[in-house]
């Protein structure tokens, strides 16, 4: 058991070690840099969680006791920058305030508990006291403690996934390409985050019963691996908005109080269409609402609010269905029998795979390939 329980160690060990040098490459990078200071505190959160495990399998605790239990707290801070570092990627305005200090009020609360019952004692009762806890399970108050920190990081992860659903709203009505700013990896980073919450809350119950049961290894071993996955695509990450582009967003939220008449509106709908059809802007991959905007010499609100309410489309899916249009059309062409229908896609402002054959349903019914075989017959 004991052999089993030092591998665990080390493996936590190299998940801290792999953490550390992710933090060093995302302080040091240039893009994002309020979002990779945020992942860089929570990776460290991370490491320090898993340094604690390590060193009581490890056994060296018995030279350094007053080592013990120093990075429990930690615990309280994943949640948070979690969250916030989802709110930094989203929002590059963002800016903190004492309000959030708030957030740290677990965290505080926490160590100021254990102050004098433990962190101030002399190492002798803590090697006793951490004895005391293999063999009889936590007390009350420690008990009290992981519940509180578990349910706070469901809470923090069903904020942020919520936040997250909202961005891939948001970023349609200004992208007309979603694939490298969907952040669809860190709502899957954080739904496994929110599994190994639940998980946690298993075991809590499970050792409530018995608290024997030798599950410390699982939720480490987990969290060594979101650490490497997290950091790793965290560094990949590009910039999402500028700091204007952010601003034009939360512009086009609303309408309300737009001063665009029916007249306008049909007058900017009519410039729209005249340069998605003979200029075919669309095939720019790249294309965002306050480029087309600047084309049809409008304000992106405007703009928006025309697609919305003349289209009955977001931005996103309006420019998809004229590169649909132009796919279909190039399928059917004699002159482009030979070309594939990737080689199709890409032309027609496509960059992936993925987004073609989605989109190609969404406004057909049907995939690129059995759209084609439809008109060999």
């Amino acid at each position: 058991m004991e052999n089993s329980f030092n591998l665990v160690a080390i493996i936590l060990l190299l998940g801290t070690t792999q953490g550390l040098f992710l933090t060093l490459l995302l302080l040091n990078r240039p893009v994002n840099k309020k979002a990779n200071r945020l992942l860089a505190l929570l990776i460290i959160s991370y490491s320090a969680f898993l340094v604690q495990f390590a060193i009581q399998g490890l056994q060296i605790t018995k030279e350094f006791p007053h080592i013990l239990g120093l990075a429990s707290g930690v615990v309280y801070l994943i949640g948070p920058l979690h969250y916030f570092y989802a709110r930094s990627l989203i929002s590059a305005d963002m800016s903190f305030s004492k309000k959030y200090l708030l957030h740290l009020i677990p965290f505080v609360i926490f160590y100021l508990y254990m102050l004098f019952p433990f962190y101030l004692r002399s190492g002798a009762y803590k090697i006793a006291f951490f004895e005391m806890l293999e063999q009889s399970g936590p007390t009350p108050a420690l008990s009290f403690f992981s519940w509180v920190v578990l349910f706070q990081g469901i809470i923090y992860m069903g904020l942020t996934f919520n936040l997250l659903k909202k961005h891939s709203a948001n970023i349609k009505e200004e992208f007309s390409s979603l694939e490298q700013i969907n952040l669809d990896w860190l709502r899957r980073i954080t739904v496994i985050t929110m599994i190994v919450y639940i998980v946690g809350v298993v075991i809590e119950l499970v050792q409530t019963f018995d608290p024997t049961t030798p599950f410390q290894g699982l939720v480490p071993i987990a969290i060594a691996t979101l650490i490497y996955v997290m950091g790793y695509l965290g560094l990949r990450q590009p910039e999402i908005f500028s700091g204007a582009a952010s601003a034009e967003t939360k512009e086009l939220k609303k309408y309300e109080r737009s001063g665009l008449t029916k007249e306008k509106s049909q007058q900017i709908h009519q410039r729209l269409r005249d340069l998605m059809e003979k200029k075919k802007v669309y095939t720019d991959s790249t294309l965002k609402l306050s480029q087309l905007a600047r084309m049809v010499s409008t304000s992106p609100n405007y703009l928006s609010q025309v697609i919305n309410e003349e289209r009955d489309q977001n931005f996103y899916d309006f420019v998809n269905w004229f590169r649909i249009e132009e796919t279909k059309r190039l399928i059917v062409d004699p002159a482009h029998q030979e070309e594939t229908l990737l080689s199709i896609a890409y032309s027609v402002g496509f960059n992936s795979k993925s987004a073609f054959n989605s989109a190609f349903k969404k406004n057909t019914g049907m995939t690129p390939s059995q759209f084609k075989k439809g008109i060999k017959r």
